[in-house]
């Protein structure tokens, strides 16, 4: 998924008020989170993550890939609520975020050869 496709799904879903440079900013922090907690501990991580800027572009693939990717939808989703004041949203939106999101760092985890903790010698 990319960020244009992400957003506008999102928009489609839940249409808001919020502008595509909040959404990519939102995008941004997520992926850095996703980059730290999880890619960040496998030996094939991709390269450090930067960020998304307005200037990015808008077909830029974000980091978690299909059938994983829903997780970005679900973080829109719960931002926009989060940012409502919609509280009882929020807490749905943000449980089903996490549900995707710790599908996709044990599906991660299964599949992906972790870094190297180095020599331990006695």
């Amino acid at each position: 998924m990319t960020i244009m496709q992400a957003i506008n799904r999102a928009d489609s879903l839940k249409p808001n008020i919020y502008d595509r440079e909040t959404k990519i900013h939102w995008l941004s922090q997520l992926d850095g989170q996703i980059h730290r907690g999880i890619l960040s501990r496998f030996a094939d991580a991709p390269a450090a993550f930067s960020g998304y800027t307005p200037e990015t572009p808008p077909d830029q693939p974000l980091l978690v890939p299909p059938p994983h990717d829903g997780v970005y939808l679900r973080w829109l989703e719960a931002q926009i609520d989060l940012s409502n004041g919609e509280i009882d949203r929020y807490n749905i939106s943000i449980t089903l975020f996490t549900a995707h999101l710790d599908a996709f760092s044990r599906d991660y985890g299964r599949t992906h050869n972790p870094r190297s903790a180095g020599r331990f010698l006695f």
